[in-house]
């Protein structure tokens, strides 16, 4: 099992190291796509993976996990060379649907094999510090990437694409090394897509018959939406102050290390705090963060908001992950559930990415903030709603168990 596991972390790091991050507006841009273009390619982002996310997530749950990761990677290789050569809004498309397939091959797939692996060792009480770890690992290959992805830049800004789609290749191999996990059965492709409209349902069934698990698909929507718009408007935003292509490089990197030493610290913040003040306070400071980035010109205020936001950045995969796999009840379902709460988070930002692209980029960043705040409100709501209804619940069922006097 510890070969498998440090595998497991060396693909986290490898699989999503894309070094084009800190560019990739420029590099759009210098192509020939404005600014509406390169959001809306967000909202296509988010729609190849609606449509392929639950499919992926059966595929994983039937043939393999491991085969799912591997996939994955490749199909982000072919992105990345996609990239490199467009030239017009319809390849950039093209890319970035293939972007979108790979995230849908690994999300949830990967979590998936960490939570079975440990479970068919009897380790399962491991897999908050695990998780931790991994996602530690994924934001340090992250944080590595960016920083040479902006020194590349520098020389051409296609070459960060190219040394994604190796790095990619790297990430598909660990996949290959990786133990075969156990299937549902070698089914003949046929019956598998047959049986995917089945797994479907009965993965859509487990989430709205659990309240809490619905509310934390809800509260990773709102989370995941705003910290993935950062990616789209850090570049523009630090663009206005006067920050260059390698100090950007450096600046999303600093930002990752940061968020890389929270994730790996996360199982402890949880221990210490509890996980609901910690769910609480992570989208109240992130939003937060947003509106005072509105006002801040470069310098160290502007630095310690983007702190914050990589603080909320490292606690949020290793908090939310282990709540939802914790609310699943049936493991044999288990990627394709967490399919159902990537599309969640991915629909959000699908539709909150054009409009950003149409809002433009003043005071885009005062948006976030109000974004967030109304989102905080309505889950608060939501958990007022559901608690009341539990406790209404509770009390009738004490009252019809409660011994009645016939006298």
């Amino acid at each position: 099992m510890s070969r498998n596991l440090r595998l497991f972390y060396l693909f986290r790091l490898l699989a999503t190291s894309y070094l084009y991050v800190p560019i990739f507006m420029l590099f759009q841009k210098a192509r020939g796509l404005s600014f509406f273009e390169s959001l809306a390619l967000g909202g296509v982002y988010s729609a190849v993976i609606l449509v392929a996310e639950i499919p992926t997530g059966v595929f994983a749950d039937r043939l393999g996990r491991r085969r799912s990761m591997m996939f994955g990677a490749l199909t982000m290789v072919a992105s990345c060379l996609v990239a490199a050569t467009a030239h017009s809004f319809g390849m950039f498309a093209l890319s970035t649907g293939l972007g979108a397939l790979s995230m849908a091959l690994c999300s949830g797939a990967d979590s998936a094999y960490l939570f079975d692996l440990l479970l068919e060792h009897d380790r399962v009480h491991e897999y908050n510090h695990r998780e931790s770890t991994a996602s530690a690992w994924h934001l340090m290959g992250s944080a590595l990437a960016f920083a040479g992805g902006g020194l590349l830049a520098q020389i051409d800004l296609a070459l960060p694409y190219l040394v994604t789609a190796a790095t990619a290749s790297m990430a598909a191999v660990v996949a290959c090394m990786l133990d075969e996990d156990r299937v549902r059965g070698a089914a003949p492709a046929r019956e598998v897509l047959v049986s995917w409209s089945h797994d479907m349902r009965g993965a859509l069934r487990e989430v709205t018959h659990n309240g809490r698990l619905a509310w934390l698909i809800g509260y990773s929507a709102v989370v995941f939406t705003l910290l993935q718009a950062t990616i789209y408007l850090y570049q523009p935003y630090l663009d206005e102050r006067g920050v260059g292509v390698i100090e950007k490089g450096l600046l999303f990197a600093g930002v990752f290390l940061v968020a890389s030493f929270v994730a790996y610290r996360t199982h402890l913040v949880r221990r210490r705090f509890g996980d609901e003040p910690v769910l609480w306070w992570l989208l109240a400071a992130l939003a937060l963060s947003f509106i005072g980035l509105a006002g801040a010109a470069n310098g160290p205020w502007m630095l310690g908001l983007l702190v914050v936001q990589a603080v909320a950045n490292g606690l949020y995969s290793p908090l939310a992950k282990p709540l939802l796999n914790r609310e699943i009840t049936d493991s044999s379902r288990r990627a394709a559930v967490l399919s159902i709460e990537s599309m969640a988070r991915r629909a959000a930002l699908g539709i909150f990415s054009p409009l950003v692209g149409l809002y433009g980029q003043s005071g885009v960043m005062l948006l976030c903030g109000v974004v967030g705040i109304a989102g905080l409100l309505v889950l608060a709501m939501a958990r007022g709603r559901r608690s009341a209804v539990t406790l209404q619940a509770g009390s009738a069922a004490q009252h019809a168990s409660a011994p009645v006097d016939r006298r």
